[in-house]
């Protein structure tokens, strides 16, 4: 073992004498490397090697290569990197290729590996590993893409970026990221072509003659295409995700209406492939306005050309196929150009033409649609139909809170402050609509409810607090505190007192309940400590045995109040020991102590 050491120790003698010589370490800092690396060399010649001694000794190279930049930059010495840092170089990348030898399985130690060599440019390196790791787990269809993108895209080698792909699609025929990334290998292939065709070309005869080689119109994307759909005839999903793909580049036309041809001839009756169908005519706004503007033309009419070729598609679309889904389809893409935010003319069209085509749908909407329908309704001023869409919407979907919550907002709306000529309305449909959700998610609708009552119907607010603590534990709790601060503001002490002596003998009853009683009572000008603590009391008897703050801030009471006993503060402390669960007493002892020292305040 130790002539194995030191023969490493030997082949770094050249290293660590420039180290010297040049004036980057001296000879105490040599020394000290020479004693970190013995060590390190001594952990790897053991024959039982744990991971982490590679690790190690590989972060020790590391930062003793960072250190060795800084001083460059210090003194202003840039020679000699051959001898030095590519030394420390090479052998970080031995220690990775040992370390990855041994513990082969380990991902995350290959892509260190990978990036370590990336950051020093070590190409010839990364292609020897990439090989080794693929073939080690070929499984993984991630490991082959990242290898194929090495080779195209920084090794620049677009025929061994293809033989990887090719062995890769052996072993995984079916995996879409594997075909989809062959297919942008070949269009970025193409795309290089082209490109070098181009400089060696004259200008003018660039813009009038035609590529003749197909290798350079993405004819081989297209070979790429048809073997994918051949071994995933059925996967629509698929050709969807290669049209993003392929408008990346601006020569393929050609694949694209293969693509959409085949989504025809092989899905007629799918609604997704005529959605695709229709939505190509939208692909290319910005390209449209501009040559619109380029020639001089309404870039608002040149729109509404192209919106009128999808909507010509969706209309045979919806004759074909007359479907629900088709229907929703055609509307979400009508809802979907008024969000684009253009010229007030082109939103008012598209909004008429939304109007009309999902007063035309006779099949039930989802709840987006309807709910998107009545935002379009309520933005033009249409608000009569806004309010008759919202009933539509409630029957059709009478458990959404969603759409309760928009058709209660329009009939509050129409309920001016201090008329009370519609609040019975409001109250009705309140008390309908929460009859109808389900009550663990009807929360809400209950802060709607109470936030209108406060300010247009006061004498039903008690009521409403009185039907909603009776509800679901999530809306019970929340309507529980909300309740006791309306008691404090608008009734005083005693109907505050009144209101929690009776919901504290209901339950459930949730810490923070206890917590806004303790505030409501500590704003006062003088808060009994009596009050206080019979809360706290009842707090700790259910939240004691899992919450350290609690206990703090009785501890705190105490200790502040004016009529708080400093000597309960102890007895408190081993209450809480016993109390609290064991997972959380250690936890209570550092917070108790730096509390003591001044250090938390609670």
């Amino acid at each position: 073992m130790a002539e194995f050491v030191q023969q490493r120790l030997e082949e770094r003698l050249t290293e660590l004498e420039q180290l010297e010589r040049v004036g980057l370490f001296n000879k105490a800092e040599i020394k000290a490397i020479v004693k970190r690396v013995r060590g390190h060399e001594y952990k790897l010649a053991r024959k039982s090697k744990e991971k982490e001694d590679f690790l190690r000794y590989i972060q020790y190279e590391i930062n003793l290569l960072s250190l060795v930049t800084k001083r460059r930059k210090r003194i202003g010495y840039f020679f000699k990197k051959e001898e030095i840092e590519y030394s420390i170089v090479q052998r970080v990348i031995n220690l990775f290729k040992r370390a990855c030898s041994h513990y082969n399985d380990d991902i995350k130690l290959w892509m260190s590996y990978i990036q370590f060599c990336k950051k020093w440019n070590r190409r010839a390196a990364l292609s020897k590993i990439f090989a080794k790791l693929v073939k080690i787990h070929s499984n993984v269809v991630g490991l082959w893409i990242m290898a194929a993108k090495f080779e195209m895209e920084d090794h620049n080698s677009p025929d061994s970026a293809r033989g990887l792909l090719l062995r890769a699609l052996r072993f995984h025929p079916e995996s879409r990221k594997l075909w989809a990334e062959y297919f942008r290998l070949e269009l970025m292939n193409a795309d290089k072509l082209r490109k070098r065709w181009h400089i060696l070309q004259d200008v003018k005869s660039v813009e009038t003659s035609i590529v003749e080689d197909e290798l350079m119109q993405g004819k081989a994307a297209i070979v790429v295409y048809k073997k994918a759909i051949q071994s995933m005839p059925d996967d629509i999903e698929f050709r969807f995700s290669l049209l993003p793909i392929s408008r990346e580049f601006d020569f393929t036309q050609d694949v694209q209406n293969e693509i959409y041809n085949d989504l025809k001839k092989d899905h007629p009756e799918n609604e997704l492939t005529w959605n695709a169908l229709a939505r190509r005519h939208l692909v290319h706004e910005e390209k449209v306005i501009a040559d619109a503007r380029h020639r001089e033309m309404d870039p608002d009419l040149a729109v509404l050309q192209m919106e009128q070729k999808c909507y010509g598609v969706f209309d045979k679309a919806v004759k074909k196929l007359p479907t629900r889904k088709m229907w929703t389809l055609y509307a979400e893409t009508c809802l979907e150009r008024i969000r684009e935010g253009q010229s007030e003319h082109l939103c008012n069209q598209h909004v008429l033409r939304a109007i009309k085509l999902l007063s035309s749908i006779k099949y039930q909407l989802s709840e987006e649609l309807y709910e998107q329908w009545v935002d379009v309704l309520i933005k033009v001023g249409m608000v009569d139909k806004a309010k008759e869409v919202a009933e539509i919407a409630t029957k059709s979907h009478i458990k959404s809170v969603k759409l309760w919550l928009q058709r209660l907002q329009l009939v509050i709306n129409d309920c001016k402050l201090g008329d009370n000529s519609g609040t019975g309305e409001v109250m009705d449909l309140f008390d309908y609509a929460a009859s109808h959700v389900k009550s663990k998610q009807s929360q809400p609708l209950w802060d709607l409810g109470l936030t209108w009552c406060l300010a247009c119907n006061p004498d039903e607010v008690e009521a409403v607090f009185q039907h909603g603590i009776t509800q679901h534990k999530q809306v019970a709790l929340l309507m529980k505190e909300k309740y006791l601060e309306w008691a404090a503001f608008s009734g005083g002490t005693m109907k505050c007192q009144e209101i929690y002596k009776r919901l504290i003998a209901s339950k459930p009853i949730g810490l923070n309940f206890y917590m806004k009683y303790i505030s409501i009572e500590c704003g006062k000008a003088k808060p009994k400590i009596i009050k206080l603590r019979k809360c706290y009391e009842a707090a700790i008897q259910e939240f004691g045995a899992s919450n350290t703050d609690l206990w703090l801030s009785y501890v705190k009471l105490e200790l502040t109040h004016p009529k708080g006993k400093k000597e309960k503060v102890g007895d408190l402390y081993w209450r809480a020991l016993k109390h609290l669960n064991p997972s959380f007493v250690d936890d209570f002892i550092s917070q108790y102590t730096l509390f003591q020292t001044g250090h938390l305040d609670v």
